[in-house]
């Protein structure tokens, strides 16, 4: 079957946004996740070409930086005390930025690589 959501290039549906940018708020809720569903693959898997069980993804970021995803385990924990410690059902995108960069000083120090590949990780997604 065809998925439901594309976390690698949420495009490819031919409704949802890859990036954020400020006319992300025109679109449907489900169409607008797709700016955090790429951030969570782009932290766990990184950027451009690869195969994943069999599958090939082309991933790219909005300025053509290259990230190393840190894992999906990793990603996860980040996302998830990130989702049940700071953020709100009024957190938009800058807040979610500031709310996975502190689960990920909470988790992983103030020097980690993977707050650099969060903070990384959201620029790439058009999140400043």
């Amino acid at each position: 079957g065809t998925p439901l959501r594309y976390m690698d290039k949420p495009s490819k549906d031919g409704s949802s946004a890859d990036y954020w940018d400020e006319n992300l708020g025109d679109l449907d809720v489900h169409h607008s996740s797709g700016v955090a569903n790429h951030f969570f693959y782009l932290l766990a898997e990184g950027s451009g070409k690869k195969t994943v069980n069999g599958v090939e993804y082309d991933s790219p970021t909005s300025d053509g930086s290259t990230l190393t995803g840190i894992g999906r385990e990793k990603a996860y924990q980040i996302w998830y005390k990130a989702l049940s410690v700071y953020m709100t059902s009024t957190t938009d995108y800058a807040g979610a930025r500031v709310a996975t960069e502190k689960a990920a000083t909470d988790l992983f120090g103030a020097d980690s690589e993977e707050l650099k590949a969060v903070s990384a990780t959201w620029t790439g997604v058009n999140v400043k």
